[in-house]
């Protein structure tokens, strides 16, 4: 076996925090709802969130997104890469004081896994031994998990196959504990609310959430800021303002560029992110993939699909990186294609056809997008409407499943293909589509069981799928835009997940980031 050995770097000393740290750290987000139970939250100010009030086995370094250890003191692979063992750190509590243990692994990733609590990403456990049969019903009993607790430190995971990215997949807001208070139902008030993460949560009301820093958090001397407060805004120009005054360090939404003054704090990089439109698959004729791909086959992709429009236009889902790029998407049109796949499919006469109802955010792209679509399939006699709804009201909109054609985007989890591909699986809770492909299906359960190039190989089978029978429609890959003043604020760096952990932040007149961590490798 190999053994990894976690060492924990600490930099400076006791006298590393300056009155700074007293200062509140105000972050202005949107006026969007906010879920603070992990499995269920999905959007990435959310996860935000989350990052202070929780913490797994490793979180992500904010620069390089490697794995760092959290929870997990050191661990182990067996010698076939199946068979994970962790050793928690001692000593580990929860906001409230009360103990950790692994048996609180066990429990919170059975919890995740159970069809009651409905968690959209129980379906990046299947790499776990028994987790898809538990989660799908075809297995009651827990028994079969490959997710045992050897003793109170000691946490052992055994996967269907070798998972060289698992350590990332670890570092999602999935796999972190959740007490038991939270096991049994919704959160109940903030002072309710138990985590185990670097912050606690101290109050939440409609103007802003309160955290404050966690005195129970194994390495809480090590959190520089000791008071996080995200402040809801519904206007472009007041939070624009209040980032030009200075009050507002880091805004991550309602940007008004031209009343923006401190142009210096723009921070924009390309993302592990897609935009796309996707088919309601729930209802017939949509659930035919030979009506989505026809109808796909006449929109004019050229004219969306273009540097005028985006800054990185694509006709895939995931962004080729690594050995990651064999996936296929429609990049053109072909009429004539198009009215042999409605002819087949019963709709000679494409006028026959339901009305159609496209979804939109409120966005001059969107309105644009959604214009050109409606009128290639209006050449073909459809009748279409366009609804556009702001964004505090979109993603309620798509979860009522009244639509037939829906604009959305993903930002990856996890630096890795599954993090887009495992959404679409038949029996996946982010599955917003209702997708049913028994073909996917099995690509993506055979992909389980690989590893290296021959995994990488049969995802792209999927994601070409997926985009040659039009259940997705991307139109580009995503930028990250924050305003940020990088000079007051550190420990905020530009990565591709556009994920920023709230316990690397420290204040400008601290010289070295308060805490980092490295696993060493030495053989046995």
């Amino acid at each position: 076996m190999r053994r990894y050995w976690l060492i924990a770097l600490l930099f400076g000393c006791s006298g590393l925090y300056l009155s700074a740290a007293d200062r509140p750290l105000n972050i202005g987000l949107g006026p969007y709802p906010l879920e603070l139970r992990p499995y269920r939250a999905l959007y990435a100010h959310e996860m935000l969130v989350l990052s202070g009030l929780y913490e797994g086995l490793f979180s992500y370094h904010p620069e390089t997104l490697e794995p760092l250890p959290a929870q997990a003191e050191s661990y182990t692979q067996s010698a076939d890469g199946r068979r994970w063992t962790f050793r928690l750190r001692g000593g580990l509590r929860w906001s409230d004081g009360s103990r950790l243990t692994a048996a609180d692994y066990v429990e919170s990733w059975r919890y995740m896994l159970l069809p009651s609590t409905a968690s959209e990403f129980a379906g990046f456990f299947d790499i776990i031994v028994g987790a898809r049969a538990y989660r799908s019903g075809q297995v009651a009993a827990p028994d079969g998990l490959g997710i045992v607790a050897l003793d109170e430190r000691t946490l052992q995971i055994e996967l269907n196959a070798p998972a060289a990215y698992f350590t990332r997949l670890l570092c999602h807001s999935a796999f972190v504990p959740i007490h038991v208070s939270q096991r049994a139902g919704a959160a109940g008030s903030a002072g309710d609310l138990i985590g185990n993460g670097p912050y606690r949560l101290d109050r939440l009301d409609a103007e802003a959430l309160h955290l404050v820093r966690n005195p129970a958090y194994w390495d809480q001397a090590h959190v520089a800021i000791g008071e996080i407060i995200f402040r809801f805004l519904d206007d472009e120009v007041i939070a624009t303002a209040r980032f030009n005054s200075g009050e507002l360090l880091w805004l991550t939404d309602m940007i008004d560029s031209d009343s923006l003054t401190r142009r210096e704090g723009i921070q924009y990089a390309a993302m592990f992110g897609t935009g796309y439109y996707y088919w309601n698959c729930r209802f017939a004729p949509w659930s035919d993939a030979r009506v989505r791909r026809a109808l796909a086959l006449v929109v004019p992709w050229p004219e969306i699909r273009n540097g005028d429009n985006y800054l990185t236009p694509t006709d895939r889902l995931v962004l080729p990186f690594g050995g990651y790029r064999d996936s296929r998407g429609l990049a053109s049109a072909d009429q004539t294609e198009a009215r042999a796949l409605l002819q087949a499919a019963g709709f000679a006469e494409p006028a026959l056809l339901p009305a159609l109802t496209m979804l939109v955010p409120d966005n001059p792209q969107h309105r644009s997008n959604a214009g050109l679509m409606a009128e290639a399939w209006q050449r073909l006699g459809l009748e279409v409407s366009i609804q556009v709804l702001p964004a505090n009201q979109f993603a309620r909109a798509v979860r009522q499943a009244d639509y037939t054609l829906a604009a959305t985007s993903w930002i990856g989890d996890f630096a890795d293909p599954a993090a887009f591909l495992m959404m679409w699986t038949s029996d996946s809770a982010l599955n917003a589509a209702g997708y049913r492909g028994g073909e996917y299906d099995a690509l993506i359960a055979a992909s389980m069981l690989q590893a290296g190039s021959a995994r990488l190989a049969t995802l792209a089978q999927a994601e070409t799928i997926l985009l040659q029978e039009a259940v997705v429609m991307p139109t580009n890959h995503l930028p990250s835009i924050n305003l940020v003043d990088t000079e007051l604020l550190r420990g905020w760096f530009i990565n591709p997940l556009d994920t920023h952990p709230l316990k690397a932040l420290y204040y400008g007149t601290i010289q070295e980031p308060p805490f980092l961590a490295r696993a060493e490798t030495q053989g046995d």
